[in-house]
């Protein structure tokens, strides 16, 4: 699957599954802007990608705030002259029991995984719009499709990230834009390594719990996102794609 010449944006891509997102992008052709709040992972990543020979680019956002998600769009087209793939990565995982779980870590996870989400998809759609088409894929989670203890942040925002992007891919297909999700299970990434090792999470535990008896990898996600961004998915609009072992499936105890 080829995407050469698709202008592309991968929000939190500095590292993980969007690090791993921009590259199988890049490597297909695309021209991918990693657009991270964190100068140095993003300009490093961008670096990388610059040296496996692949256009790639540096963009500072903070999908937090409208007005910086609207700048870094602005600057994209100005630079590029347009947006054809957004990729909504970026985000937080905060865990903690609910009872007493600090409004300032709940605003911060909501704000950063949906509203920032919803952010984002604001600023490309004009431009989507006028050119009728477009293609964006939001990263939710399986967290979004159960109970998982001490995630309650967590797990609303991408339930919430399902939500928004039925609603969008039904008001937004008349453009020709679509919109669709990824629903990742568990995945080896440095944020999954760091919960782990602050003893917040049982990675022997969540291979147990998974079909497939392993944690995905960043690129098996990708691979997916690749798909939805290609012609292989052009009838394939407002759907969550579930990418976790079988996790969900399973309802054994």
């Amino acid at each position: 699957m080829r995407l050469d010449g698709q202008m592309v944006i991968v929000t939190g891509a500095g590292q993980g599954i969007g690090y791993a997102i921009a590259e199988a992008f890049a490597r297909a052709g695309g021209v991918v802007a990693i657009a991270e709040i964190n100068p140095e992972t993003g300009q490093d990543a961008a670096e990388r990608l610059a040296r496996q020979r692949c256009a790639a680019c540096f963009c500072h956002v903070d999908v937090r705030d409208k007005e910086s998600v609207q700048a870094m769009v602005r600057d994209f087209e100005a630079r590029y002259d347009r947006v054809d793939v957004l990729v909504n990565n970026a985000g937080m995982v905060a865990v903690g029991p609910s009872v007493d779980f600090p409004e300032e870590t709940w605003r911060a996870s909501i704000d950063s995984l949906l509203t920032g989400t919803f952010f984002c998809c604001q600023a490309v759609a004009p431009g989507m719009i006028r050119r009728r088409s477009g293609n964006i894929i939001n990263i939710s989670s399986c967290a979004a499709m159960g109970g998982w203890p001490m995630r309650a942040a967590y797990n609303a925002a991408k339930a919430g990230v399902v939500a928004l992007t039925q609603v969008l891919a039904v008001e937004w297909a008349q453009h020709n834009i679509r919109v669709n999700s990824i629903a990742p299970g568990v995945t080896l990434t440095e944020s999954t390594q760091k919960i782990v090792a602050a003893g917040l999470a049982d990675q022997r535990g969540y291979e147990r719990r998974t079909p497939l008896g392993r944690l995905a990898k960043p690129e098996e996600i990708a691979r997916v996102a690749l798909f939805l961004a290609s012609d292989a998915a052009s009838y394939i609009t407002g759907e969550t794609i579930r990418v976790d072992g079988g996790w969900v499936a399973y309802q054994y105890f």
